[in-house]
């Protein structure tokens, strides 16, 4: 629960969420461990290989959400 609580903080802060966009994030990462792993690894990775302004995370965070 840490790195939920950690990964919703970072994406919330990065992306600036509302507070409807974080409830359609927490629900669908919460019933699915599994899709949540895939996103938390995503998401790392982003972070360390962010480069020449491309973001390729805010794709799939934007996915999550519609």
């Amino acid at each position: 629960m840490g790195s939920f609580n950690l990964f919703i903080k970072m994406v919330t802060e990065e992306y600036k969420l509302d507070a409807p966009a974080i409830r359609i994030l927490t629900d669908r990462l919460l019933a699915d461990e599994q899709e949540f792993e895939s996103v938390w690894r995503r998401y790392k990775i982003k972070a360390s290989t962010f480069s020449a302004g491309v973001d390729h995370f805010k794709p799939i965070l934007f996915d999550l959400l519609n």
